[in-house]
């Protein structure tokens, strides 16, 4: 699969979580939501690994980090350890309520689209972004899928 299949399912998950949440509450399926977030959460956790990996070769290669670079590896590393915090934040609400009202979807999309929704934009906005990067390093040693 190729890096261009792997954002097409991130964008899927995306569109299937968004959809299900703007249902009516008696339609909606929270097992459907709770496996769309399940699956980003997946995939984030992907980059995030990747990050630490290549933090580590670098190292090992006695490979001189930059200031720059050490800072972009720390804010990548940082922002998706704390997403973590974000979707299991999102995976609460729903656990605790077998029936979402209107006011609990609205919650969880709304948290959705604060916490969410702005990484997966710097994921594909920034071409050189080391998320990016990430995923065409793991696509091309053939990691991912």
């Amino acid at each position: 699969m190729k890096e261009e299949n792997f954002k097409k399912q991130i964008i899927s998950k995306v569109e299937i979580f968004l959809k299900e949440i703007t249902q009516k509450p008696t339609d909606v399926n929270s097992k459907t939501i709770f496996s769309s977030l399940n699956d980003l959460e997946y995939f984030f956790e992907i980059l995030t690994n990747y990050i630490q990996d290549e933090r580590l070769n670098l190292n090992l290669e006695g490979m001189e980090i930059t200031s720059q670079s050490k800072k972009r590896l720390d804010n990548a590393e940082r922002l998706f350890k704390f997403t973590r915090n974000e979707f299991s934040d999102i995976k609460k609400i729903i656990s605790e309520n077998t029936n979402l009202d209107q006011s609990q979807l609205n919650l969880i999309k709304n948290k959705f689209e604060s916490y969410i929704y702005p990484k997966l934009l710097w994921i594909f906005d920034d071409e050189d972004s080391i998320e990016l990067t990430a995923l065409k390093h793991l696509y091309d040693l053939g990691e991912i899928d």
